[in-house]
């Protein structure tokens, strides 16, 4: 009994002892389960703008879609929670949020106005405005300077608004949103469009415009494009940033943005650049071909049309062709006898077969109806020397002239050319003369060169006068003291030290006039380079004293054709002058070249880092008189240039001012052929 009762007890405890385990087992499950099992997720609602693509819009099936959308929807999956998409305007969005009827907008510029009504989240995104314009007016609008005086239209909460307000002489229109604006721009209605780059670009390439419009890619009032809940809503707020943040660091944010807004494959671009390419390329192979065949086929059909035009005129002109010969012939002769120039014509025999009027008149013949040239004695004086003769030995072009004395004493030149005449088959037929009288243009040529005498003559007077006027008065004011302080020691030594440095000027002056005026004739011979530099040790104190660079390039076996004293004194004149050109410069630097130009020519070269000169100085440095320097009389290089012609050869001059000046002088070079020929 007692061993029944023990089974009947151990029954109960058994039985008891599982219901106690099922029912901690099921408080265990209770409290490890997430309450979420039991209660539903919970639901948001979030506005977005359907006209904003790609980053809100609505797709094909009525739906939000973009950036934004598959942002959002990222952070509901973080945290457990489901979105519910409102498409809606941002002013009725802003609204709605304001009034605690959505919980978030998804997507919106942030500023400073809206921070005070809204509770934003970190950026994800830079939002910056650009200038839309169509292509026609693309020259004028480089910035937003430009849009001054022009209808601008944009977005009404768009951060640039504010600046374009302050832009005075602009006319702006308001929009609800950015696909309003820019219909407004398609349709003429504004001349600029303000609005992102991204959603111009997605509807200009839907209406097929994008040939049409031009996006200045220059970044206006750029902002942080972000999330917005309603203030105060701190715990969506909180879960929306943690979301963003994580997203960031796991780059799918970028993700994103590199998938809506960037090129998707960049090897497909690649492909399709190089496709474009090489298409372009074997396109314009084929334009180019059709350009030619194109022109080849007008030429050709210009030619056929030219060739059936000639046969018909030919055809139709036959009855008329005396009276078309009639007029070419009056019309030849009106020209020939309306030009200065006489022309008189021959056939193979020599004989006249044409004379114009100007010949007549040049050849002095009266009676233009009845005349014979051989009676005038200008016709005659033209073939004395056989012009016939002449032209068949030296060709065709040969060309003469005469100077003729009338009855009247006065003098007549006459300039004339004879030519072979030939046919359309290159046939010679007869000779040509044509004539000119020059005897006005001689008598001008003479007169002017009387006036440059004239003119060079009383600069001379001019410079004789103002030179010799100086120690002239230098001289007499001592004069004018001698009476009265002869007796002073003190002004009988500044009249031996003054008095003879002025009658020395006088002498120099009246020796360099006199040897520019009559130079002696040259003695011209052989004289090596070498010799040539035997002066420069005379100056070689100077530049030492001065700390001047002196540099000689001298070929060994150069070899000129002149009178050495003469050329001494041409180059003792240019080294002066460079010495005193360098003086003041912070480079002092002389140097002289002797080389050949040529088998005919040397030339000596001297070059200085002085002063330079301009070239108004330039135009007049071999006047006699003119200078630049105080003491200077200003003949020096108008004797140099005057030597240096009397030796058959030329003198150059270029500088620069403030860097330097160079003196080109060429002169013959020996050679003993003409030597020999001279001596002959």
């Amino acid at each position: 009994m007692l061993l029944n009762i023990r089974n009947q007890g151990g029954s109960y405890i058994n039985r008891h002892l599982k219901w106690f385990v099922i029912l901690l087992l099921f408080f265990t499950l209770t409290i490890s389960c997430p309450l979420s099992i039991f209660a539903e997720q919970k639901t948001y609602k979030i506005a977005g703008e359907s006209l904003l693509p790609p980053f809100s819009y609505e797709n094909d099936q009525g739906k939000l879609s973009g950036l934004n959308i598959e942002l959002m929807n990222k952070v509901a999956k973080e945290n457990g929670v489901h979105f519910t998409y409102i498409p809606m305007e941002m002013p009725d969005a802003e609204r709605a949020l304001k009034n605690g009827e959505i919980d978030a907008i998804a997507g919106i510029t942030y500023s400073t106005d809206k921070d005070r009504e809204f509770d934003f989240s970190i950026p994800y995104f830079t939002m910056s405005n650009s200038l839309v314009l169509p292509a026609t007016n693309q020259n004028k609008v480089k910035g937003i300077a430009d849009i001054r005086d022009l209808h601008v239209v944009l977005e009404n909460n768009s951060p640039v608004l504010s600046t374009l307000l302050n832009m005075r002489n602009t006319d702006l229109t308001l929009t609800t949103n950015q696909y309003s604006g820019l219909l407004t721009l398609i349709q003429d209605r504004a001349d600029v469009f303000i609005g992102n780059k991204w959603t111009t670009s997605f509807f200009l390439k839907k209406w097929n415009q994008e040939q049409n419009y031009v996006i200045r890619d220059e970044v206006i009032e750029p902002a942080d494009y972000t999330i917005a809940v309603k203030e105060g809503n701190h715990q969506l707020l909180s879960m929306i940033n943690k979301s963003l943040t994580d997203l960031k660091a796991k780059g799918e944010v970028n993700i994103l943005i590199d998938a809506w807004l960037r090129p998707q494959n960049e090897d497909v671009i690649a492909k399709l650049k190089q496709f474009i390419y090489f298409l372009v390329f074997f396109i314009s192979i084929g334009v180019l071909i059709v350009f030619i065949i194109y022109i080849w086929n007008q030429r050709l059909k210009k030619a056929v049309n030219a060739q059936t035009s000639k046969l018909r005129l030919l055809n139709e002109d036959l009855k008329r062709q005396r009276q078309s010969n009639a007029d070419s012939n009056a019309f030849k002769e009106q020209i020939l006898n309306n030009i200065d120039t006489g022309i008189i014509t021959f056939g193979l025999d020599r004989t006249i077969s044409s004379c114009n009027k100007r010949a007549l008149e040049i050849l002095e013949i009266t009676n233009p109806i009845d005349f014979n040239l051989e009676d005038s004695p200008i016709f005659t004086k033209l073939f004395e020397n056989n012009p016939f003769k002449q032209l068949s030995q030296q060709g065709d072009g040969a060309t003469y002239h005469i100077l003729e004395t009338n009855d009247e004493g006065e003098r007549k030149v006459i300039y004339y050319s004879m030519h072979k005449m030939f046919d359309s088959m290159k046939n010679e037929i007869g000779y040509l003369l044509s004539i000119n009288d020059e005897t006005e243009k001689k008598k001008l040529e003479q007169k002017l060169i009387t006036q440059e005498k004239l003119h060079a003559l009383g600069q001379l007077v001019a410079g004789v006068a103002h030179e010799i006027r100086n120690p002239l008065t230098s001289i007499k004011t001592f004069i004018d003291l001698l009476p009265s302080k002869y007796d002073r020691p003190q002004f009988r030594e500044v009249l031996m030290e003054h008095l003879p440095v002025e009658v020395n000027r006088l002498n120099m002056i009246v020796t360099d006039l006199i040897e520019y005026a009559r130079p002696r004739p040259p003695n011209i011979q052989s004289c090596s380079a070498n010799e040539l530099t035997s002066l420069l040790a005379f100056l070689q104190v100077t530049m030492n004293k001065n700390n001047i660079e002196f540099e000689q390039n001298i070929e060994s076996d150069l070899t000129f054709f002149i009178d050495p004293q003469q050329i001494r004194q041409v180059l003792l004149n240019l080294l002066l002058n460079a010495v005193q050109a360098v003086e003041k410069s912070s480079e002092k630097k002389i140097k002289i070249i002797m080389e050949k130009e040529n088998g005919e020519m040397g030339r000596i070269l001297i070059i200085d880092t002085g002063k330079g000169m301009s070239q108004e100085e330039i135009n007049h440095i071999f006047e006699p008189f003119y200078t630049s320097k105080e003491k200077g009389v200003g003949l020096g290089l108008t004797l140099s240039y005057n030597l240096i012609k009397e030796n058959k050869g030329d003198i150059y001059v270029s500088s620069i001012p403030a860097q330097g000046t160079k003196f080109t002088v060429v002169l013959p070079l020996f050679i003993e052929k003409k030597v020999e020929a001279t001596q002959d």
